[in-house]
């Protein structure tokens, strides 16, 4: 690494005010990542083509007015959220192809992975990206896979290893483990962090880790999917938790009722092989209903 790239922005910024032009290209080139960062993860590559572009002009043009480095860091966080304020704040996601993805739809790369991970740590996902999904209920599930929010960074960084491993997507930021001090990333990425102020001050620390600045910006393109529901959408039934067997268990016949799987919170419901669901739901006639009824009871008792 370069002695630049270990230089504060600060004393960058006096180097470059002494005449040093090296340091001047390199403390630009942080604030422009950052800068594409922030819009990619907020309002994606083509809606945030055009704020990135003022951003780093005005940064460019604006810079030589000022004359203390302890005003840097708030005058260059103040450009991009006056942009990102006049393009809205935020998208609410959406399925953006993009070169990462080899052109590939980042929905269904998303939704193919449930071939292949737990179902428990992408319904985590799903859940943790989905801002109108009740927090308490979310903290719930991921305090049962180890904390929140540790549990979903955790699961997010098992989905980029999975993306890179098995469908070639380049991820260059997929560590051996977790960094827990940047559990807060996909609370930023969801736009789930309580305030602006909080959000302001996730970016400005941003800043100061360039990988935690890479993994936002690599990671836009399948965050901004998955806030647009695409594991929700691509997520098969919930697997059924098979009941011990008895001792005296005898395997069933071929007209036995069979188990049917149980959507989310829903007691399991016995059906017969071979019965329509169609007549359940038009209703038929009632001594059927009854003796449907009376096969359920006594399939329970069994």
């Amino acid at each position: 690494m370069s002695t630049q790239g270990q230089t504060s922005l600060p004393n960058l910024f006096k180097q470059w005010r002494g005449g040093d032009a090296v340091a001047g290209q390199e403390m630009a080139r942080r604030f422009s990542d950052w800068y594409y960062a922030i819009t990619v993860s907020r309002l994606g590559e083509i809606d945030g083509r055009e704020p990135l572009k003022r951003s780093c002009d005005r940064f460019a043009s604006e810079i030589v007015t000022l004359n203390s480095a302890s005003k840097l860091m708030d005058w260059a966080q103040s450009i991009i959220q006056d942009e990102l304020t006049a393009a809205g704040g935020r998208i609410p996601g959406g399925d953006f192809p993009n070169a990462l993805t080899d052109r590939r739809s980042p929905a269904e790369l998303l939704q193919a992975a449930w071939a292949d991970l737990p179902y428990g740590q992408l319904q985590l996902l799903a859940h943790a990206y989905d801002a109108s999904y009740p927090l308490d209920k979310l903290q719930a599930e991921a305090e049962e896979a180890g904390g929140y929010p540790i549990a979903v960074l955790r699961a997010r960084l098992d989905l980029k290893r999975w993306l890179r491993d098995s469908r070639g997507v380049p991820l260059a930021v997929v560590p051996d483990e977790p960094d827990l001090d940047c559990a807060p990333m996909p609370i930023y990425e969801a736009g789930r962090m309580t305030t602006p102020t909080e959000e302001a001050r996730f970016e400005r620390w941003m800043l100061s880790r360039f990988d935690l600045c890479r993994d936002v910006a690599e990671f836009a393109v399948f965050s901004l999917s998955i806030r647009a529901g695409a594991l929700q959408r691509g997520a098969p039934a919930r697997p059924s938790q098979a009941a011990p067997a008895s001792k005296a268990a005898v395997a069933p016949g071929p007209d036995a009722p069979a188990q049917a799987p149980a959507p989310d919170g829903a007691a399991p419901v016995a059906k017969r092989s071979g019965l329509n669901p169609a007549l359940i739901i038009g209703g038929v006639v009632a001594l059927v209903v009854l003796v449907l009824l009376a096969l359920v009871l006594l399939f329970f008792v069994i």
